[in-house]
């Protein structure tokens, strides 16, 4: 991400903020989300400051209701925040339209969810090959999805139905699924929280090797072992970002 994005954008206080480091891929900078107004407000996060790197494996831990969900949907495109900013490589989201965001979303960021969400009429390969054709690719989806479910180690298992698939099969697909287009972030909410510890772990090898190979990803868990791996571990309490650790001060 270049300066001149960044040197653009404005605080609340109508100075610039500072220029992330040079690898950064995600500039978060006073990230607030509020539901309601006057007394039946509800905050979700407030004022958010936060940087990821590219390659970067990032923990979001916190009790619940401590946001970390929040701001996990606002990187990932799925939400909007109320005010702040958030640049990513190079580029402002968090102005864009609901439509817009969608379009960004599908294109530029892979999302793991802890129920799988697999459509349970698809095969692994058709839930796969879905993510490419609601993106608006049409070519090679095939392929394309059959490469993403050997990255995982579900190649063989391809035809099968979700019913037929351990809980912890399911969440590799739902992981090829989320990185078959090659996306730059991928943010994975509780995803080894219907898991045994077995599979989770390997979930976790799974996220911890995308990293390796240059993908941003952030990881929200309530399993403070698996976060304590991370490059580092943010701690979120009462919509605040209250401790940021690195990895190797753990």
């Amino acid at each position: 991400m270049s300066t001149t994005h960044a040197t653009t954008l404005l605080a609340p206080n109508g100075a610039t903020y500072p220029p992330p480091a040079s690898n950064a891929l995600v500039q978060a900078r006073s990230l607030t989300r509020i539901w309601g107004k006057g007394d039946s407000a509800q905050i979700g996060i407030a004022e958010v400051d936060l940087d990821l790197q590219r390659g970067e494996m990032l923990a979001i831990v916190g009790p619940s209701g401590s946001g970390k969900s929040t701001l996990g949907a606002i990187l990932a495109g799925i939400d909007s925040p109320t005010s702040g900013s958030l640049v990513v490589d190079g580029g402002r989201v968090d102005n864009l339209k609901r439509d817009r965001l969608a379009l960004w979303r599908g294109s530029n960021v892979g999302i793991v969810f802890q129920n799988f969400s697999l459509l349970p009429t698809l095969t692994a390969a058709e839930n796969v090959e879905l993510a490419l054709t609601l993106s608006g690719r049409r070519k090679n989806r095939h392929a394309a999805a059959l490469s993403s479910l050997g990255a995982v180690g579900m190649l063989e298992k391809a035809k099968r139905l979700p019913a037929q698939l351990s809980g912890g099969e399911q969440q590799r697909v739902a992981i090829a699924r989320a990185i078959v287009g090659r996306p730059a972030l991928l943010v994975a909410d509780e995803p080894t929280g219907n898991l045994d510890q077995a599979n989770g772990h390997a979930v976790f090898g799974i996220l911890t090797g995308l990293a390796s190979s240059g993908t941003t990803v952030v990881f929200i868990t309530h399993d403070l072992l698996l976060a304590a791996q991370a490059d580092r571990v943010v701690t979120m309490i009462d919509g605040r970002v209250h401790d940021i650790t690195a990895k190797a001060a753990l």
